[in-house]
């Protein structure tokens, strides 16, 4: 799994199959530490995250593995929403 930050929407008027209807979101990569790394991409949202959301995704066929993404043509899943993040008893937040 990797962290993003939801940056963007995608519209899209006609999608194949099983995408059709789900939302698609521009997300940034961030470090461990929350830190932005320079990579975009397109991720199918499960979770009805929002724009500034800090979310986990789930990559390569396990994006395929959701209720709603299976069997779509995705390789890459918003799969949760970060409340949190805690590292050596130390708390990160964005």
């Amino acid at each position: 799994m990797q962290f993003a930050k939801v940056i963007g929407k995608v519209v899209s008027t006609q999608k194949t199959g099983r995408l059709e209807g789900l939302p698609l979101l521009v997300v940034q990569n961030l470090d461990g530490m929350l830190e932005p790394i320079p990579k975009n991409a397109v991720a199918v949202d499960t979770v009805n995250s929002r724009i500034g959301d800090i979310v986990l995704l789930c990559g390569s066929s396990s994006a395929r593995l959701t209720d709603k993404t299976r069997d779509a043509c995705t390789d890459l899943a918003i799969v949760g929403i970060v409340d949190k993040v805690s590292l050596k008893k130390k708390d990160i937040q964005k």
